[in-house]
């Protein structure tokens, strides 16, 4: 179950109201919740909020992840939020030609792979006849009626 820490919209129309809860990202926004953390209100001048950092940081250690206005508030709480992994850069490739490194050799293709290949290259001589036999009977027709002029 793929658990987030998100809003939940409480109140009346144009008085809206917030709950912290932590819910299975497949609910709906206003939907079943598992647990509810704090609230959030937004309506005042100074916005208010409670946020109950222990359970937080419960959710947060066993995986939930946060929407990003959840992430603000509880970077105002105090919360330590874990660090993202960065994602590691793509190993850049050789230059044609060039030998790779520790003589490693390409990776042999598959028995499908090879067929699909045949029969890539069979579609194409196939085609390249085709289109000479057009070319050689459009020869022939034009030069049907210059002769007979």
């Amino acid at each position: 179950m793929a658990v987030v820490i998100r809003l939940k919209r409480t109140g009346a129309k144009k008085d809206t109201a917030f709950r912290i809860v932590v819910a299975d990202s497949r609910r709906a926004r206003d939907g079943r919740f598992v647990e509810q953390l704090g609230f959030y209100d937004p309506t005042p001048r100074e916005a208010r909020y409670r946020v109950d950092v222990e359970r937080a940081q419960y959710w947060l250690g066993v995986g939930a992840q946060c929407s990003d206005q959840v992430r603000s508030l509880l970077k105002k709480a105090g919360v330590a939020l874990p660090m993202r992994a960065k994602k590691a850069k793509p190993a850049e490739k050789p230059a044609k030609g060039a030998k790779s490194a520790k003589g490693t050799k390409a990776k042999a293709p598959s028995a499908r792979e090879q067929a699909r290949r045949v029969r890539k290259k069979a579609d194409r001589v196939a085609r390249k006849t085709v289109a000479a036999k057009a070319k050689t009977k459009a020869a022939k027709k034009a030069e049907a009626p210059a002769a007979s002029s």
